[in-house]
This record gives C-alpha cells, sequence and structure tokens, in this order.
C-alpha cells in the first residue's frame, strides 16, 4: 500500500508533520480569537438554538445516567404558536425518543462528568478541524491515487472558511464531518484492498465501526449505511467472499448495540435516533417552504395536526400542499440546487458573517463558492473519464444530497458535501496545472473556462441568490451586547452595537 509506505518515508513524514503542526497553528489561533469575545457565553444565552439544547441534554445525561430515560427536547418559540408541550410529545413518539442522534450529547456529557469545563470542548473540536483536514488530504491522495492531490486537498481544506467558524459551536456539526471523511477514506482503502485480495478484517472491522459512530452521529447515515452494504454485498457475490462483509456487520452491529439496549429499556424504538424528520421534511418541502433560510411554513401546523407526526402520513400531506401548483415542488428542488451556487451562508446558529467579525481566519479563509467550482469541476471531469476509484465519493454525493433535500440548504447543512468538493477540487487544479506543464492547451483552457464561468456565474446578482446588503442578521451582536454588559463591560457592548449600526444601518 502506497499510503502506508509514505508514512515510513522520512521525507513525508517530515512534511507532514510540518503541515499538521500549521494546522495546529492556525485552528488555535481561530479557538483564541472566539474564546476573547462573547462567543463562550452564547450557548447560555441562545436559548432557541441547538447549542443550547445540547448542553441541556448533555446536563440531562449526567444527572438521569446514561439510559436518559427522558432526554431533552427543545420546545422554542415557534413550536410553541403550534401546539402544547404535550402534543409535541405525542407527534415525536413519547419522551423516551432522541431529539435527535445523540453520539455528540454523549460525549459532551461524558466531557461535563469528569469535570472539565466547555472551553476545553471548543479546544477539542478546534483539533477535530486539524483532523478532518488531514483526513480529506489522506482521502485524496488514496482515491486519486496522487500525493499532489493529496497536498492540494489538505491546504484547500486548510484555508477553508467555514470549517473555522463551526469548529467554534457546540454543535454536532464537525464531529459527523470527521466521521464521514473517515469513512470514506477506510471504504476505499478496503475495496483497494479486496480488489488486491489482501484484505484485513481489522479494516473491514474498522469501516463498520465508523459506520456505527456515523449512524450514532447524524440521520444521513441511515441512507449510507444501507448504500453501503449494498455496495459490498454485490461485490462478495461477485468475488465469492462475504467474510470481509461479515466482519463489518459484527463490528457495525456492536457499535449500535448500546442504543438498541437504551432504546429496548427506555421504551422507544430501537434504532430510533431522532424525532426531527417531520418537521425537518416539512421546513424543506412545503408549499411556502424557503430552499435557503431558517423558515417555518405557514403550513406546519396544519401538517402536523392532520398526520398526527406520523412520517408516513407526513409526507404525502406535505406533498399535498403543492396540488394547485403541480410544478411547484420541483422548483423549489431545483431553487435548491441553485442555492449551492449561492455565496450567501445562510445561518440557523450562528451566522459565519458574525463569526467572520471575531476571527480573521473566518473573515479571509476560502468561501464555499470558490471551492464549490472546481470541486464541481473534478466530479463532473471523474465521471467523464469513468473512474470508478471515485466510487465512493459518487454514493456518498448521492447520500449527501438526498439528505439535504430532505431539509433546507442552511450553510452548516451544505458543508457535508464541500467533504467532497475539496478532494474534488484539489484533484482538479491539480489536473489543469497538468495540462498547462505539459502543454496541452485545450485541456487547460477547458478548465480554466469552467472555472472562470463558474465563478462569475456564484458572484452574478440572480433571482435566486440573496442579495450582497441582506447578508448580516443582528440576533448575534445584540446578544454580544447582552453578554457583554452582564459581565460589566459597556464599552464593547456598545462596540458590538455600533458594528451592527454599521452594518444594517436601517435598522430600528
Amino acid at each position: 500500500m502506497r499510503l502506508i509506505h509514505w508514512f515510513h518515508n522520512t521525507s513525508f513524514r517530515f512534511r507532514a508533520s510540518v503541515a499538521v503542526i500549521v494546522l495546529m497553528l492556525l485552528y488555535v489561533g481561530n479557538f483564541l480569537f472566539c474564546a476573547y469575545s462573547a462567543l463562550p457565553d452564547f450557548v447560555h444565552y441562545f436559548t432557541n438554538s441547538d447549542m443550547n439544547a445540547n448542553l441541556e441534554w448533555a446536563r440531562g445525561i449526567v444527572q438521569q445516567g446514561w439510559l436518559d430515560p427522558h432526554p431533552y427536547h427543545p420546545y422554542n418559540d415557534w413550536m410553541q404558536e403550534i401546539a402544547p408541550y404535550e402534543t409535541w410529545v405525542r407527534w415525536w413518539g413519547g419522551e423516551a425518543v432522541f431529539q435527535q442522534s445523540p453520539l455528540y450529547a454523549y460525549l459532551l456529557a461524558a466531557w461535563l462528568t469528569v469535570g472539565k469545563g466547555l472551553i476545553t470542548v471548543h479546544l477539542l473540536q478546534a483539533i477535530g478541524g486539524v483532523l478532518l483536514c488531514v483526513l480529506l488530504g489522506l482521502l485524496a491522495n488514496t482515491v486519486f491515487a496522487c500525493r499532489r492531490a493529496g497536498w492540494a486537498t489538505l491546504i484547500l481544506a486548510g484555508l477553508y472558511a467555514p470549517f473555522y467558524g463551526y469548529s467554534w459551536p457546540l454543535l454536532r456539526d464537525m464531529l459527523g464531518w470527521i466521521l464521514i471523511a473517515a469513512c470514506m477514506l477506510l471504504l476505499t482503502l478496503m475495496c483497494r484492498q479486496w480488489n488486491c485480495g489482501t484484505l484485513s478484517p481489522l479494516l473491514a472491522a474498522a469501516a463498520g465501526l465508523l459506520l456505527g459512530l456515523g449512524l450514532l452521529a447524524r440521520e444521513t447515515f441511515y441512507l449510507i449505511i444501507p448504500s453501503a452494504l449494498l455496495v459490498l454485498l454485490f461485490k462478495s457475490i461477485r468475488r465469492k467472499n462475504f467474510k470481509p462483509l461479515l466482519f463489518l456487520c459484527a463490528a457495525l452491529t456492536l457499535t449500535l448495540s448500546p442504543l438498541i439496549l437504551r432504546n429496548a429499556a427506555a421504551g422507544a424504538g430501537w434504532l430510533s435516533t431522532s424525532n426531527r424528520f417531520p418537521e425537518n421534511f416539512i421546513e424543506g418541502n412545503a408549499r411556502s417552504a424557503r430552499p435557503a433560510s431558517f423558515f417555518i411554513p405557514y403550513e406546519m401546523g396544519g401538517i402536523l395536526h392532520r398526520s398526527a407526526g406520523q412520517m408516513d402520513a407526513v409526507v404525502p400531506e406535505t406533498l399535498a400542499t403543492h396540488r394547485q401548483d403541480p410544478g411547484g415542488w420541483s422548483r423549489l428542488q431545483f431553487r435548491k440546487i441553485v442555492a449551492l451556487f449561492d455565496p450567501y451562508e445562510p445561518p440557523d446558529n450562528l451566522s459565519l458573517y458574525y463569526l467572520a467579525d471575531i476571527s480573521p481566519f473566518v473573515r479571509f479563509g476560502l468561501p464555499h463558492w470558490l471551492i464549490f467550482i472546481p470541486g464541481l469541476g473534478g466530479l463532473l471531469l471523474g465521471i467523464w473519464k469513468r473512474d470508478r476509484r471515485q466510487g465512493w465519493l459518487w454514493i456518498f454525493l448521492a447520500c449527501l444530497l438526498a439528505g439535504l433535500f430532505f431539509t433546507t440548504v442552511l450553510s452548516r447543512y451544505r458543508q457535508s458535501l464541500a467533504l467532497l468538493w475539496i478532494p474534488w477540487a484539489g484533484w482538479f487544479l491539480i489536473t489543469a496545472w497538468d495540462a498547462f506543464r505539459n502543454q496541452a492547451l485545450l485541456k487547460f483552457s477547458l478548465a480554466a473556462s469552467f472555472l472562470l464561468l463558474g465563478w462569475w456565474f456564484c458572484l452574478q446578482p440572480h433571482p435566486y441568490f440573496r442579495p450582497v446588503e441582506t447578508y448580516n442578521r443582528s440576533t448575534e451582536y445584540r446578544l454580544a451586547a447582552i453578554i457583554y454588559e452582564k459581565r460589566g463591560q459597556p464599552d464593547k457592548a456598545r462596540e458590538a452595537l455600533d458594528r451592527l449600526r454599521e452594518k444594517m444601518p436601517n435598522l430600528p
């Protein structure tokens, strides 16, 4: 295996060590900028956020034990306008059902149990950002069998602004991205070894472990796991060797056993990890839904009351809202696709534009649109070449896109696709550079034209794009002012409000 051979190469180890150290310095720098702002207290004051919900959930686990028979369920303002809490509990399927995949909340609870502060969780997430960049570099190196593509991917990931932004908040996204990247890497290595007839059972078991952890971290793995098992089943039949699949399934089952035991003891569905599908599906697919913003559709309450929150009834009820406009749902999905090109980063918990005011790493890092176009170029190039080495990337892309289209294209949701755009972008740029260096002017011209036209399209005013002057929101600045006032820092509170007036001069 070339990858293992390189790790034994002294020159490679030195450069890899330098790269990791540089990444550590960058992410720790971002952490320090955030730590010395109002951000550490946002989790306590932003009570309608997932950050606060994760903290309250973790505290409930500490108090009740690992069975967590009554997990925390947020009951936010918009939910109170629709139905009383008891009705929501009935729609969710009972008190014992988790509100989302529980791994992050349990890890947070474990950290609180050993008496460590939340600031260290933020620091650990910064280290997780470094790990994510390294995994993406290794993934590109493995998939494309090209060391330079691996280095290019590592550099792009290390400069990618949203990773810095989302390495701070107490959200499960960074954990989920790490597991997705690790799964793609191990499944690629597993099939590569399998084709060579040297597959290690430990590698297959490790892939099963990561798939199980992925399901405990993100609901998207409900799509990823069946897809992966189906591919591996066909491979097993073709090679007449079922041992790797059995090792993987055994590890997967063992990893999910704590969830199954807990749910059986608490009276929830054995593989239940979340109760949020109905509202998320309505939010992303009802007639009044907005494809790229956090907005509660007007039909939400009516659909939930008519369907009693049952998944099999929510889907047809939601699609029925387009009955008077048969093409409305298709246009809504098209607008979600267009939203992938939009430079705007729609916030729900923390706005990247506020984080950019706090951290220069977010402000000056590479934005999504700049990565998306070469990433799309890499995808199309791989399809054109019928490069089967990229098979797992295509499978994960299909699953992640399907998961994204169940709901809205918010900023932190579309970042899961960046786990694919960044490796593809690194490979595409290296391929374009090789064409230029080898004087293959037609290939280089096509690649350069694709990039320039794509970036030009992203930066043009477009009826489906959000106007630049509306990118900022007031929530974070108002919260910062409140936090600084309570800290006894009125000068900083005024500074936060002045900054808000500067960014939103028409705001009352």
